[in-house]
């Protein structure tokens, strides 16, 4: 989540604003809600044709929507947290195989990682191919909610998600939302290929692993209600939808 600028409350889907450069809530987001000290300030006291220049302007790089694939200030932090959140959450559900066989549980924890990560970046890489404004935020209810995971039999992992800045289309919407699960299930082939080529028992259990966690993170993604990417997908095509759903599907039954 994107703190408002001006009330700090908390937002998923921020404004930003054109003038300041700033992200705010939707109460906010007018220049004149937000007492905007960028150039909007300055024209307002202009006639005519009088050419400006911006006044007040600060703006973090960082922090811009870029081709080019640049992370927050605190992005890196909140992918390790919620990676971190998502591992111990596994170990805690197979610990006596940590101890038992630490290498084969070092390769799971590996495949888990890659799943989660890969599929938080397809959806931040995919929002800023696009022009957007877009980094992995932890959402602190849902980081809670997955390390009392640890202690109960149900478990909720939902450590955070990519905030993407005031997407303009649905078909956007769309493309960023597949991105992730689509990742998944291309890691669940190559983890497939991996099981049919593997030389030895231990690289063919860590495929079906892989294959197992892609598709299954994949299924889960594509539920097409809520907050789920499945229900920004069905919304822009459900024919893609479809399409994920049965290719993520076949791979699970694998």
């Amino acid at each position: 989540m994107v703190n408002c600028d001006h009330c700090g409350n908390d937002e998923y889907m921020p404004f930003r604003c054109r003038y300041c450069g700033g992200y705010f809530c939707s109460e906010h987001r007018l220049p004149e809600m937000h007492n905007c000290t960028g150039s909007y300030q300055h024209s307002r006291s202009t006639t005519g044709n009088t050419q400006f220049t911006a006044t007040g302007y600060s703006y973090n790089p960082t922090m811009r929507a870029t081709r080019y694939g640049l992370f927050g200030q605190n992005e890196l932090r909140d992918l390790g947290i919620g990676l971190g959140a998502i591992l111990l959450v596994m170990l805690s559900s197979y610990w006596r195989m940590f101890f038992s066989d630490p290498i084969f549980m070092l390769g799971v924890v590996l495949v888990y990682g890659m799943a989660f990560i890969l599929h938080e970046l397809a959806h931040k890489f995919s929002a800023q191919m696009l022009g957007y404004w877009a980094e992995f935020r932890i959402n602190q209810q849902g980081l809670m909610m997955t390390m009392l995971s640890l202690i109960s039999p149900f478990k909720i992992i939902a450590p955070g998600a990519v905030m993407i800045g005031n997407i303009a289309s649905w078909s956007h919407y769309g493309l960023v939302a597949i991105a992730g699960p689509a990742t998944n299930i291309v890691l669940g082939i190559l983890f497939y290929g991996m099981s049919l080529l593997a030389g030895n028992q231990y690289w063919f259990v860590i495929a079906t692993v892989g294959l197992q966690i892609n598709a299954s993170l994949a299924l889960f993604n594509l539920i097409p209600i809520g907050v789920f990417d499945g229900a920004k997908i069905i919304r822009w095509n459900k024919y893609a939808w479809g399409a994920a759903v049965i290719a993520a599907g076949f791979l699970y039954l694998l």
